[in-house]
């Protein structure tokens, strides 16, 4: 887990997050299965070919994986740290500070025995991060513990629970959000879901709690992001094919997609015997209306290094969509592109929209029929770039010998 850092450096970092939206990085598990990880070579030119031979016999978005990849099992959430709580007073001293200019550092060097004193951590226990779609709901526990273990959990009384929209939108009051309190316990459970499509409820929220502690006279604030995506750029419709192509696993995956856009789709391969989590597959695509199915190719190679065989199981779809003031083939083929962007930058429209849409959220999966090892191939993943990539650190490699 990340360590809290007792310095200014470190109370600089928790204003910036009193005044934005928490999004930690996802927490990896010890696995029983265990994936090779490519080396990060020796800093050689040598090193760095072996690193490139290593990486590309897979291609580009293709990955063996196990149950320490905790981010890609859990596509709709991210791992969250306890935060230690903030008085109201001191939080509206640093909304003063803020208001005259002052920035996060100074603000943490004023207030550094107000923010090293907090006595409580608060900590969010999230069903999810990312909601997509008006069905989608959230559902966030909130806990508070003394900051010393040996104290007992404080009993919490909630004054308010407010939802705060988007940065993008001005960060508007878009009002209570309902909750359940335990009797005379520390913890509090919030629910909430987009009442509909409109774009207030689009973005990165904050679920922001007002609340007093048992044995405190001060009120404290705690605030927890989450992603909002109650329009959709489309669904999956649970229909799915399979077969085999060139040695490799395709699952042609059913889709209804809304309007055309540059897209981010994921998915994970599972053994269906004992749930292993096999693979992880990523897409970087154009989707568009006319669209039936999105394939997703499990490569043959890794079922062979792993020796996976049997009966596998496709789930934790998702599709991550680019909300874009310029054509999506630009963002796909930014290369191909790049005059036309340059021009389009010199007078972009001043539109401020959140960056990200995603396709509705669910829980589909889908059981393959059970192959054997040989039925998948073992041969490398070929393309022109990588033809070219190797061939020149090869001849820097030889250069350097």
């Amino acid at each position: 887990m990340t360590p809290v850092h007792k310095n200014k450096s470190g109370l600089a970092a928790m204003v910036a997050l009193l005044c934005g939206m928490l999004i930690p990085a996802g927490l990896q598990a010890q696995a029983q299965r265990e994936v090779k990880h490519p080396s990060l070579g020796d800093g050689t030119i040598q090193g760095r070919l072996a690193v490139l031979e290593e990486y590309y016999q897979y291609p580009p978005g293709s990955k063996a994986i196990d149950s320490s990849y905790w981010d890609y099992l859990h596509p709709w959430n991210v791992e969250i740290q306890p935060k230690a709580m903030i008085s109201q007073d001191t939080l509206n001293q640093i909304a003063t500070l803020r208001l005259a200019g002052v920035g996060n550092d100074a603000i943490a060097n004023q207030l550094h025995s107000q923010l090293q004193a907090s006595p409580f951590l608060a900590q969010f226990d999230m069903n999810k991060t990312i909601l997509a779609g008006t069905d989608d709901q959230l559902q966030a526990r909130l806990t508070i513990t003394s900051r010393r273990g040996s104290d007992p959990s404080p009993a919490i009384h909630v004054k308010s629970a407010e939802l705060i929209g988007s940065p993008e939108f001005g960060s508007p009051n878009l009002g209570g959000v309902p909750f359940s309190c335990d009797t005379t316990g520390p913890a509090c459970t919030f629910v909430w879901q987009a009442p509909s499509a409109e774009k207030k409820y689009w973005g990165a929220l904050t679920l922001r709690v007002t609340l007093t502690v048992d044995g405190s006279k001060d009120s404290f604030v705690v605030g927890q992001g989450f992603y909002s995506s109650p329009m959709v750029a489309g669904k999956f419709t649970g229909k799915f094919q399979e077969r085999l192509e060139n040695g490799s696993l395709v699952v042609d995956a059913g889709v209804e997609v809304q309007r055309h856009m540059a897209c981010f789709v994921r998915a994970n391969l599972y053994s269906a015997g004992d749930g292993t989590p096999l693979q992880h597959v990523e897409r970087r695509m154009l989707v568009d209306p006319s669209m039936k199915t999105i394939s997703l190719t499990f490569f043959g190679k890794i079922f062979r290094d792993y020796g996976d065989q049997g009966a596998f199981r496709v789930q934790d779809l998702q599709a991550a969509c680019q909300n874009l003031p310029y054509p999506a083939e630009w963002f796909i083929d930014q290369a191909a592109h790049e005059a036309e962007w340059r021009e389009f930058q010199k007078n972009a429209p001043a539109t401020h929209e959140p960056r990200r849409i995603y396709f509705g959220y669910d829980t589909h999966s889908f059981t393959t029929r059970s192959y054997t090892l040989s039925a998948f191939s073992d041969a490398e993943w070929q393309s022109p770039e990588k033809t070219q990539i190797l061939e020149a650190h090869r001849k820097l490699a030889a250069q350097t010998k």
